[in-house]
């Protein structure tokens, strides 16, 4: 089978990239042939680590940028001036407002009208598949159709749906008018279309009852197995990624409450935490680290030295399950779930491999750190696995 494969998050340090690679990568171990068309950026916004791991068999072919790449240059020269003066806020938002009525569907919408530029004949692939974020990866592939003027199955990968997606929020009434029909015509344009969240693919489905046949879910899969074991002066828990619109004062308060009650104590580190929410006072404690945004390969050095690996839910109405939570199924460490809703309690809890805590109070730790150094890698969520899976719903017949 051969594949062409768009997408516009491929080598950049993005959640998305990786995803992208572990299923391209097990793409590749299932026997596929895949070629990847993706956007040629700036040296300099690659991830190095990404692109020694994408399997060497995958032929990728790159969309040019200029306009996206020399705008990206002019930015990054002035942020070293702009960091050094007091930012006015509301010319930020202005700024973010012009962002998103002037690039449609997003700031990659060069790419669509240069995609011509890169020779693809689709009657070479038995199927081509566009994955978001970012959505400017479905115009692509809708573009590269219309060029061919050649009919191929099409098959779409969605995270959150478009009108939902929380970077929206502030937009006027006509610019979501014309997201939701743009999303609405991309879908029904699709043979199938995979969500990676159920959560996600039940909500869509309730919206378009009339093409809810064509909705799967596709989970995500680890990249890389991490298998330590740690005998630390303390216990490290570690969360990765954001905290903005997360309850992490309970975590806080529980881990405080078990550090003087016990002679061994817990460290718990904060990875990619921006700066407004890093002087929140409820992390000012001598066992809390709190750290900036990290490469993915330094996330997987943070698995290697951890006890205990932290996911925490969305205070407000998401049916995503972050992508973190699948790189934790790739350590042999435990995971800590401190959820806010029973959607996501009920998901997680059919692995038999999350520790599942409301969200709502202090809560024992004991338990968990009996735990530590107990724990197994789930090999049902490799690349190949959850790759497997994929093909079996893309070549079933409805």
């Amino acid at each position: 089978m051969k594949i062409l494969y768009v997408t516009t998050y491929l080598l950049r340090n993005e959640s998305a990239s990786i995803r992208n690679v572990s299923l391209i990568n097990g793409l590749i171990e299932n026997n596929c042939d895949v070629d990847v068309v993706t956007l040629d950026y700036l040296e300099s916004l690659e991830d190095r680590f990404l692109k020694e791991n994408i399997s060497k068999k995958a032929k990728i072919l790159k969309v040019p940028m200029p306009n996206f790449n020399r705008i990206f240059s002019l930015v990054q020269k002035s942020k070293e001036r702009e960091n050094k003066k007091k930012k006015d806020s509301k010319f930020l938002h202005i700024k973010d407002f012009i962002k998103k009525v002037l690039y449609f569907p997003d700031v990659y919408s060069e790419a669509i009208k240069r995609v011509k530029d890169v020779e693809i004949h689709l009657s070479d692939y038995d199927y081509i598949v566009s994955s978001s974020d970012s959505k400017t990866s479905h115009f692509i592939a809708q573009k590269l159709l219309a060029i061919n003027k050649i009919t191929i199955p099409w098959i779409q990968i969605w995270g959150d749906p478009w009108e939902d997606d929380t970077g929206l929020n502030g937009l006027n009434f006509l610019l979501k008018y014309c997201i939701r029909k743009n999303e609405k015509r991309l879908l029904e344009s699709a043979g199938k279309v995979f969500y990676l969240s159920p959560l996600t693919a039940e909500k869509i489905s309730k919206k378009y009852p009339n093409i809810s046949n064509k909705f799967f879910i596709l989970l995500r899969s680890y990249l890389k197995t991490i298998n330590t074991i740690n005998n630390e002066e303390n216990y490290i828990f570690s969360y990765t990624g954001t905290i903005t619109n997360r309850n992490i004062e309970p975590l806080i308060n529980s881990i405080e409450k078990y550090n003087r009650e016990n002679f061994k104590k817990i460290k718990l580190n904060f990875y990619g935490v921006n700066e407004k929410d890093s002087k929140q006072i409820i992390l000012n404690k001598d066992f809390i680290n709190v750290f900036k945004r990290i490469s993915f390969e330094e996330i997987l050095e943070v698995y290697k030295k951890s006890d205990v690996l932290i996911y925490i839910d969305n205070l407000y109405s998401s049916t995503q399950i972050p992508g973190k939570i699948y790189d934790y199924f790739g350590t042999n460490k435990v995971i800590l779930s401190l959820y806010e809703t029973n959607e996501t309690k009920k998901f997680l809890e059919q692995f038999n491999r999350v520790e599942l805590v409301k969200n709502n109070g202090v809560f024992g730790i004991e338990e968990i750190i009996k735990k530590i150094n107990n724990e197994r890698i789930l090999e049902e969520f490799s690349p190949k696995n959850i790759a497997k899976i994929f093909l079996k719903d893309i070549e079933e017949k409805k």
